[in-house]
């Protein structure tokens, strides 16, 4: 099994994969399907959000751990505007965020 295949993701999500090397590992293809984009998206969010990865040669490869850390590092909770203009804060570009 190489670990380009639609299963590398599978395997390395559920841990049954045999070396605890690259348990966490899988392609930038199968980042691409789990977060539902294209290729294209996540090297742009590597070069412009500094999404964690592993370049070799001209692969890239990612760890599903730093992944879920980098996308829980920018969680955001959306406010009811009553509840911000008590706390003094306004709107942004992304919404109603606190």
């Amino acid at each position: 099994m190489s670990y380009k295949d639609n299963n590398g993701l599978e395997f390395a999500i559920q841990g049954k994969r045999k070396n605890p090397l690259v348990d966490d590992i899988i392609h930038k293809g199968a980042l691409a399907e789990c977060l539902g984009c294209t290729e294209q998206t996540i090297t742009y969010y590597q070069k412009q959000l500094a999404l964690p990865f592993i370049s070799v040669g001209r692969d890239t490869y990612f760890s599903i751990k730093s992944i879920y850390k980098w996308l829980t590092e920018r969680e955001q909770t959306l406010l009811p505007e009553k509840e911000l203009e008590k706390e003094g804060k306004g709107k942004t570009s992304k919404g109603l965020v606190g």
